[in-house]
């Protein structure tokens, strides 16, 4: 599994989130950035932005670079303010292979569900810092404007994630993003994850292995 056009978790957000859509329409990937130099000299995490889906995306991607929980936790919809709350489906095929070894797949996958799963999945790995590579998914729609109160967005991406030279999963997942709660961010209320590549497991897989 080769490097695609991407974000790693380290690179920076070119002066308006709104230019990570110009860049995935010219077809240089979603995310194609400089590496940033962080103020001080510091670690170069920067802070949570829910302002745009994209800016949403990117502070989802650094938070898995930097281990973050909390402000991973942050870009998933909750009920709690918010009236709303992330779930997440898996692909059929990764279903069949969960019941296959004996295990018994999640009725629905939610929130607390990722929260609870997310350290062990960080961890699987831990020699390297996790890069979340993403690009837009155009054989599936690419991005769509839904509209609506909630100004929805649906996301269509090609995701990578790797560990310094290993892959950690690889997939494709329509990411759905909505302007919610009484501060109007987008958070991610829906990940419908599918398989694009063979012999390296899916996000989705990775959540119903707990890792």
């Amino acid at each position: 599994m080769s490097h695609p056009n991407r974000l790693s978790a380290h690179t920076y957000v070119c002066s308006a989130a709104l230019f990570f859509v110009v860049l995935a329409l010219a077809g240089c990937g979603l995310f194609s950035t400089r590496t940033p130099t962080a103020p001080g000299g510091g670690s170069g995490e920067l802070t949570p932005n829910f302002s745009l889906p994209e800016s949403t995306l990117a502070t989802l991607v650094r938070s898995v670079h930097f281990r973050n929980t909390t402000n991973y936790g942050l870009c998933l919809a909750d009920t709690s303010g918010e009236q709303r709350e992330f779930h997440s489906s898996f692909d059929p095929s990764d279903l069949t292979a969960f019941e296959q070894s004996g295990g018994t797949p999640p009725a629905v996958w939610t929130r607390a569900q990722e929260l609870s799963f997310f350290p062990q999945f960080v961890a699987y790995l831990p020699n390297a810092a996790y890069d979340v590579y993403l690009s837009v998914d155009t054989d599936r729609g690419g991005i769509v404007d839904v509209g609506g109160a909630t100004q929805k967005k649906i996301y269509n991406l090609h995701y990578r994630v790797w560990s310094g030279a290993s892959p950690v999963c690889a997939g494709s997942a329509g990411i759905a993003l909505e302007r919610v709660g009484g501060s109007g961010e987008y958070k991610m209320t829906y990940w419908e994850d599918r398989r694009d590549t063979a012999n390296v497991r899916t996000w989705g897989a990775a959540r119903l292995n707990g890792r």
